[in-house]
């Protein structure tokens, strides 16, 4: 009998009990969702303070970026740019930017849990799953984020395989590894050296 491959899974989504948290973020990317005809922009967030229900896969924060195919576009009103100015601290210093401004910052989150699917319907429990509905970083001498703490809050989350970000408009995989988070420092480190050069 002739073998045959194994059929590829997309990710796990991840399903956190829904609260408020202290979120660090380790990646930040965008791309053209073919599904949603539109650019979104994907930060991976690691709470930091989460101690609920153990879960797999990446929690992401998902920012629209326009339809316009030739390039992302984050208009006047749009999340990705309100985030920007909070992030920054001011208006834009030019008008464009990369994405490395988001990595390696804290940031407050709400996690809620999608219980419906796109026309409303009720989903079964085992197809829920949690998304972050509202961020924004941490104020200044608010609560401290520790990125580096060599022990994850949830210890139980298990490492998936990652996947093109395009595939869902959701959230992904949730892995809190020290070596993501020494990276995301070191690109904070030279993102507001840089900053601060151009000032």
């Amino acid at each position: 009998m002739k073998h045959q491959p194994a059929v590829a899974l997309s990710e796990p989504f991840p399903l956190l009990d829904p609260g408020q948290y202290i979120a660090f973020c380790t990646e930040a990317t965008f791309a053209w969702a073919r599904q949603w005809n539109k650019w979104i922009a994907r930060l991976v967030l690691v709470p930091q303070n989460y101690q609920g229900r153990p879960y797999t896969g990446r929690l992401c924060k998902f920012l629209g970026l326009g339809k316009s195919k030739e390039r992302p576009y984050a208009g006047p009103q749009s999340h990705f740019r309100q985030l920007y100015v909070e992030v920054n601290g001011d208006q834009p210093p030019s008008l464009e930017t990369g994405m490395e401004i988001f990595v390696g910052v804290c940031y407050e989150i709400e996690v809620v849990t999608v219980k419906t699917d796109r026309n409303g319907n009720p989903r079964s429990s085992e197809h829920w799953y949690s998304i972050v509905k509202g961020i924004h970083p941490c104020k200044p001498g608010g609560t401290t984020c520790q990125p580096l703490n060599p022990k994850p809050i949830n210890p139980s989350t298990q490492r998936t395989h990652t996947t093109l970000t395009t595939d869902q408009h959701s959230n992904t995989e949730n892995t809190p590894l020290t070596a993501e988070l020494r990276i995301a420092a070191e690109k904070l480190a030279r993102a507001k050296s840089m900053r601060e050069r151009a000032q």
